[in-house]
């Protein structure tokens, strides 16, 4: 699938991102935020771990309903890929479990998350942001509040075998709307991936990724929790 948007569709992936922190990727164990803003971010996000050599040990949270997908769900299934039925009482000790596996994965990893648990639309956006104001949270421009106890249940498990968190947000030029449908087609589109400090990759996304070293993460939940918050309200600023 990856081919598909490289090759098929010819889309261009620029990637930007600090000196010192790009000759890591690939090397490492990472935990990579995702923001979930488009059809084919799963794609954005493969093309970056087959840039450096991670797509094969690539890892994803993801809802249960894909594992039903027939040919990519059951190769996910077999990829040791974590399904959550998005009900947390239901799936905290499935999901440790998965987790808990990957500290014996004999190869580096990247562990791809989408914090938002949920593409973005202007509806959900709205019903985000209710909650937001009854929380008391700062409302987010662009981003869906985060979803906070996947992510931190997933640092607590991979600490001291994941050496950092890179933290990602993918968007397209000349507003352009993605589809997988459009990728199918051979239309061409043109993504970025940010780092904060610039360099030039020929990929086909701008990304926003800052690599932060995993013990700056504060090891309680809740503090877990706050810290995640300030990083998306951090994000309204890309």
């Amino acid at each position: 699938m990856v081919m598909l948007l490289e090759w098929w569709s010819g889309t261009d992936c620029t990637l930007y991102t600090d000196p010192e922190s790009y000759h890591k990727y690939g090397k490492e164990n990472a935990i990579v935020i995702l923001n979930h803003n488009f059809e084919i971010d799963f794609l954005c996000g493969w093309n970056f771990c087959e840039r450096f050599g991670v797509l094969g040990s690539s890892k994803v949270l993801a809802k249960k309903e894909l594992s039903y997908m027939p040919i990519i769900g059951w190769m996910w299934y077999f990829l040791e890929i974590v399904f959550c039925k998005r009900k947390w009482e239901e799936d905290r000790k499935t999901v440790m479990q998965k987790l808990l596996n990957l500290r014996d994965y004999p190869e580096n990893f990247w562990f791809l998350i989408h914090c938002e648990g949920t593409r973005f639309t202007e509806q959900k956006h709205q019903i985000s942001m209710q909650v937001a104001e009854a929380k008391g949270l700062p409302k987010l421009k662009y981003h869906l509040l985060p979803r906070t106890k996947g992510f931190a249940v997933t640092v607590q498990c991979l600490r001291n075998v994941v050496s950092a968190v890179y933290d990602s947000t993918l968007n397209f030029r000349n507003n352009e709307n993605p589809t997988l449908l459009g990728v199918l087609n051979g239309k061409k589109y043109h993504a970025d991936l940010y780092v904060r400090q610039v360099i030039h990759i020929l990929i086909s996304f701008w990304h926003t990724e800052a690599r932060i070293p995993l013990e700056e993460i504060p090891e309680d939940e809740q503090e877990c929790s706050n810290w995640l918050h300030k990083l998306y309200q951090e994000k309204v600023g890309f």
